[in-house]
């Protein structure tokens, strides 16, 4: 029995300041025009605005795991908060383009502190019968600021409150941050016990260059039209990713600190869970086509792109509050999510193909895909978690968190790079019917890592 009696009042504030995290992406998305005008930044330095954000929150999420585990999850989480907080309001004032990216590197870091806390907290603080529905809540997070960032930044941007305009994106961070800040002080447990290790410094250093090595050509290909240097950034990238792997384990055998525990990859059921993980979060790549094909094909405005995502993000917000009252197996509740995210994107390519614009028809078909993504979240999370150990809870988490950036990641490099290029040969409407189609398409492997996942998960 869970003694801790403030651990729900707790993760209404650790699911507050995680949502922080997925909302700075979707709601500044939407300010990147304003942001142009204002500190006449070109195409590339509006890349550099989205793409440090994701980039240094990927290649830092496993070490903010580790500090928590090390160092107790409440205090890492507070310093992720503040350091959200300070570099909000530097985005906000920002006088260059230059200073903004700055300080959005710095907003990457504070939210790598923040997400990885919050699994390994429900871990520590839930019992094993409570864990589903705080996991679920967790998720949740991620379909609402999908719709919220979406809408609240084409309303912020329009009322132009105290003569802020694209600066509104940021500030309305700070008071999420203070509440957060305040309630996590009060709520949340402050007992730790101390591990007396180290931070694996060389390990750390590893990993972050070869995630760099392996995100940034995914992010940059496009623009430098797959040069051949940057497929060496790849294969270095590749070459550092096994170096750190190796060099972890040399350390586990001298019985010194490690960032990673090695273990954790070799066990087949975490593993398979980071695959399926990985490949249902090629959804990104709707979020970058969709936008894009509204606005560049059909001409509609920031408003009109922001409602036509409603239906998925509604979907993907009442998918994890559905699935943790569905009395089934996760194995055939995974099966569920992964199939309704396969028909939903598929259904909506064929719509797309034959309509050319949105309809009934295709928010009922995006609703399914947001409801199959909602379904599964939770569900994977939740099973990824259960086969480590609490003290490898951080650790875990971070890794799940980077499961979540990379497939972002690698998925939106894949699809986009597919749409625009097609673009030119076949047009807009097939090109962006293909490009989702994928994305249903890609689902297959993880139904296949479901399928060696099945035995394990029999076992729990």
């Amino acid at each position: 029995m869970n003694t801790y009696p403030k651990r729900w009042q707790a993760l209404n504030f650790l699911i507050a300041g995680a949502f922080l995290s997925p909302l700075d992406y979707f709601i500044v998305n939407m300010a990147l025009p304003s942001i142009k005008n204002a500190l006449k930044a070109s195409d590339h330095q509006l890349q550099m605005v989205i793409a440090i954000y994701g980039l240094t929150y990927a290649a830092l999420v496993v070490c903010g795991g580790r500090l928590g585990d090390l160092y107790g999850r409440k205090r890492i989480f507070i310093i992720g908060l503040y350091t959200f907080l300070f570099s909000s309001l530097a985005c906000a004032f920002s006088p260059t383009v230059t200073w903004l990216i700055i300080a959005r590197l710095f907003q990457g870091i504070g939210a790598s502190l923040l997400a990885p806390q919050v699994l390994a907290s429900i871990k520590v603080l839930f019992s094993s019968k409570e864990q589903p529905k705080a996991v679920s809540l967790f998720s949740s997070v991620f379909g609402l600021a999908s719709v919220i960032g979406q809408l609240l930044g084409g309303l912020l941007l329009s009322m132009h409150w105290g003569g802020f305009s694209w600066e509104m994106v940021f500030l309305v961070n700070v008071p999420i941050t203070v509440i957060c800040i305040v309630g996590i002080h009060f709520t949340m447990d402050t007992h730790h016990q101390e591990i007396n290790s180290g931070i694996d410094l060389t390990g750390s250093l590893l990993l972050i260059l070869a995630l760099l090595m392996l995100i940034c050509p995914l992010i940059f290909g496009q623009k430098y039209h797959w040069a051949w240097w940057i497929f060496c950034f790849l294969f270095a990238g590749i070459a550092l990713l096994i170096g750190f792997l190796k060099y972890e384990a040399y350390l586990m055998k001298k019985a010194r600190p490690v960032l990673i525990d090695p273990t954790l990859l070799k066990h087949r059921p975490f593993a398979l869970s980071l695959l399926i993980i990985f490949f249902y979060n090629f959804t990104a790549g709707l979020f970058i086509c969709y936008p894009y094909y509204l606005q560049q094909f059909l001409h509609q405005d920031s408003m009109q792109t922001g409602i036509a995502i409603v239906p998925y993000g509604i979907a993907f917000f009442l998918g994890p509050f559905m699935v943790s009252k569905i009395k089934l197996t996760p194995y055939r509740i995974i099966y569920i999510g992964l199939g309704l995210l396969m028909a939903g994107f598929i259904f909506s390519a064929l719509v797309f193909y034959i309509q050319q614009k949105p309809s009934f028809i295709t928010n009922i078909t995006l609703f399914m895909a947001g409801l199959g993504h909602g379904t599964i979240m939770p569900v994977m999370m939740r099973t990824a978690i259960s086969f480590t150990s609490k003290e490898k809870a951080g650790q875990a988490s971070g890794l799940i968190s980077i499961g979540i950036q990379i497939g972002s990641v690698t998925g939106g490099a894949i699809i986009g790079t597919f749409f625009f290029n097609m673009i030119k040969v076949i047009g807009f409407p097939e090109a962006f019917s293909l490009a989702i189609a994928m994305i249903g398409g890609f689902q297959m492997v993880g139904i296949w890592g479901n399928i060696k996942l099945r035995k394990y998960i029999h076992q729990l």
